[in-house]
């Protein structure tokens, strides 16, 4: 799909319908006959239109000297959508690519992240400045989704605390998984930002490099929450586990003192029930209570060694 934006006289974007110079062109899943008419209208390296579109792609700032283009790939949250069932995220690469004359975005599905840019009329003669918000609306976004992570997690320890279910704890995997992803695409993003500070094919004023210094405050506040959140979320998940081995050995130790105090009354009877001459005359009355006395004592006997022991 390909949408062209450009600043009006008013200072509100507009789409139109073709392109033209200064205006912001914005591709999400599109055809090879997009990408090569937007390469070829606008004299830009086709590898930049493409390499975005690729879901493994690393974050990176290339510059090509021929056309004088330079793209920037960061990697930005959604919602994981082959989890219907929990709200946890993945990463995925958007490009970004300013040449003298256009301003292109090239990401693999349509994302919510460029429809609020729309809405925030941003001028789009001003490439570099343009660039600098949408890196910093990805690092906006990566704190707010950091929230919903955080308040999802607190909502499964509330729980964990009155039963513990499987489900419970393949949702805090899935939290796991997110923030793994977000730790990883954040210090990568932040090597962007770093040769961004570096690079001279980006040109920045100083209210850019101040919008820079900002966004690269925020991703260094996105990889700190999200190491804080992962180490909480290993410590739960460690309690947890000791706690059903805990729960475990308890159960099995229950068990096994059951099978133990069952036993003995067992082997008493039997005992007294070969047929082979005994003690106890089996014309005697009370032979079935001597019988029971005997085990009984010889319960207490064994549950007094036990006790001494602290076994029960």
């Amino acid at each position: 799909m390909l949408n062209i934006y450009k600043t009006s006289n008013e200072g509100k974007i507009v789409e139109i319908k073709d392109i033209e110079e200064n205006c912001w062109i914005n591709i999400s899943n599109p055809t090879f006959e997009e990408l090569n008419l937007v390469s070829r209208q606008c004299k830009i390296p086709f590898e930049f239109l493409e390499s975005p579109l690729d879901l493994e792609e690393s974050a990176r700032v290339e510059y090509d000297k021929e056309t004088n283009c330079t793209l920037i790939i960061n990697d930005f949250p959604i919602i994981d959508s082959s989890n219907q069932h929990f709200h946890s995220y993945i990463t995925i690469p958007i490009g970004i690519t300013l040449s003298s004359n256009y301003f292109i975005t090239v990401c693999n599905q349509p994302s919510s992240l460029i429809e609020n840019l729309i809405k925030k009329n941003i001028n789009t003669t001003m490439k570099s400045r343009f660039a600098l918000e949408i890196l910093l609306a990805i690092s906006t976004q990566y704190i707010d989704n950091l929230k919903q992570l955080n308040k999802q997690r607190l909502k499964i320890e509330k729980n964990l605390r009155d039963s513990l279910t499987n489900k419970q704890l393949y949702d805090l995997m899935e939290i796991e998984k997110s923030l793994v992803y977000f730790l990883t695409s954040l210090k990568a993003n932040g090597d962007v930002l770093r040769k961004m500070f570096l690079t001279t094919s980006v040109k920045l004023y100083d209210a850019d490099k101040e919008l820079l210094e900002e966004v690269r405050i925020e991703n260094t506040q996105g990889i700190e929450t999200t190491e804080l959140y992962t180490r909480i979320l290993s410590s739960i998940t460690g309690s947890y586990s000791s706690l059903i081995s805990n729960e475990l050995n308890n159960t099995m130790k229950t068990l096994t003192l059951f099978t133990v105090f069952l036993t003995l009354p067992t082997l008493v009877f039997s005992f007294f029930g070969m047929n082979v001459h005994l003690p106890i005359v089996a014309e005697n009355p009370f032979s079935w209570v001597i019988t029971l006395i005997i085990a009984l004592l010889l319960i207490m006997w064994i549950g007094l060694v036990l006790w001494r022991r602290r076994i029960v």
